[in-house]
Parts: structure tokens; sequence; C-alpha cells
């Protein structure tokens, strides 16, 4: 990460350099991810280990999708040279990606669901809601007077509606998993798809805005998340096989 950083402060002299390294890496970071959700999934995956392998089935699979997505970009802006257009086949692998990764982080929680007292619940559901609310209504207006094709406008919407949702179910797990050796594997798989998020969101704005160029600071936060992602499963790992 420290590596990144220093190689993003230098591509912002060299925009042409930066936006190939950016453009070329992310993939690589992202199959990396990929392949150690799934050699913990390989590991956890067995009759008595129960619905833990299910959901290591489900981390891969959203990875999967988003390595996909993330070749399909890398595809159009190295290999055929040309802009990516909005949308295309790699927000389709995208989107479609979030739905296991929000179905494994609630398989993980929801054996745990008695530790959220109605107390506990008020106060997240207040803090979720007031989050959501924030997100959606400095996102939603504006792609909505961006985009005037349909398919691009559910597109557009789908990305913040869907950051929402994740981010409404990846908070109050953090906060549940922040305790215990078990578990701690699992805060930087949250770190990971929480940056993830900002990522989305940092990039909506700059490219809706005009302000967006490959190799951008936001394009940096992408990295950084799938890093956390693959450390995070790399300690899981570790852990299954002690």
């Amino acid at each position: 990460m420290v590596l990144l950083v220093i190689i993003y402060a230098y591509g912002q002299t060299n925009l042409q350099f930066i936006g190939l390294f950016s453009n070329s890496i992310t993939p690589f970071e992202a199959f990396a991810a990929f392949a150690v959700s799934a050699l913990v999934f390989k590991a956890q995956n067995g009759p008595r280990l129960g619905s833990m392998s299910h959901v290591y089935l489900s981390y891969s699979l959203g990875l999967f999708f988003w390595v996909l997505g993330e070749s399909a970009w890398t595809l159009y802006s190295i290999l055929l040279r040309v802009a990516v257009p909005f949308p295309s086949i790699a927000d389709l692998f995208w989107l479609v990606g979030y739905i296991p990764l929000l179905l494994a982080l609630l398989m993980q929680a929801w054996p745990f669901r008695e530790w959220f007292t109605l107390r506990k619940q008020i106060v997240l559901g207040l803090g979720m809601f007031a989050m959501a609310a924030l997100m959606l209504s400095g996102t939603v207006p504006f792609v909505a007077q961006q985009y005037r094709d349909s398919l691009a406008l559910v597109v557009g919407v789908a990305y913040p509606v869907l950051d929402t949702v994740l981010l409404s179910v990846a908070i109050p797990v953090f906060i549940l998993f922040r305790r215990g050796t078990y578990w701690r594997p699992m805060l930087f798989v949250l770190v990971g798809i929480v940056l993830q998020l900002t990522g989305d969101l940092l990039f909506a704005q700059s490219a809706l805005s005009g302000s967006y160029y490959p190799g951008s600071p936001s394009d940096l936060v992408f990295d950084f998340s799938y890093l956390m992602l693959a450390l995070g499963f790399y300690k899981a790992l570790n852990l299954r096989l002690e």
C-alpha cells in the first residue's frame, strides 16, 4: 500500500504512465482477493463445517464477478484503446457481484443476530437510515440529471442504491466482528468492502463532474480495497489451517 501511494504520487506528474499502471494492475489485485477467498472456501468446504462453506462460496462468487468487471474495464481501456462506454459489460459484472457479497455478510451475521438487542437495533437503524439518506440524496438526484437514457439511468442509480444497502449491512457486521481471534480476519474483509464502496462513490462523483482521469485518487482506493480483501482472506486461511 505504501508502494502504491508512492507510485500514484509520482503518477500525478505523468498521467499517461499512471493511467496505464492503474488500469493494468487492478484486475490482478482483484484476482488475488478472489483466489485467496476461493482457497478459504476450499479449506472450509465439508459436511462438518455447515454454513461457513456457503459464506465463503458467496464471497468467492462476488469477487469473481468483480474480477470480470475489472478485466472488462482493462479490455476496453488498454487492449481496445477506446473510452469505456456506460453502461458496459463491466457494469453488469460489478452489479451482479453485489448480490453474493451481500448474501455472504447476511449469512455470516445471522447466527449472531441475538447480539443485536432492541436498543442496539434502534441505534444502528437510525444511524444507517441517516447514512442512507445522506448518500442517496447526494448522488441519486445528480445521477438522474446526468443521464437521459433509461438504461444508463437505471445502472447509474443502481450503484449508489446497492452501495448504500451493502454499507448498511457491512457496518453493523463490522461492529459485531470487532472482537475475537476467530473473527479478526473479517475486519480486514469488511474494511476492504467499505473501501470498495467508498471508491465507488468517489468515482461516481468525479466521473459525473468530469474530473475523473485514469490513475486518479479514487483508483487508489480500489487498489487498497482489493489488497485488504486479499489480506483478510489470507488471515482467515491461515487461521483455518492452524
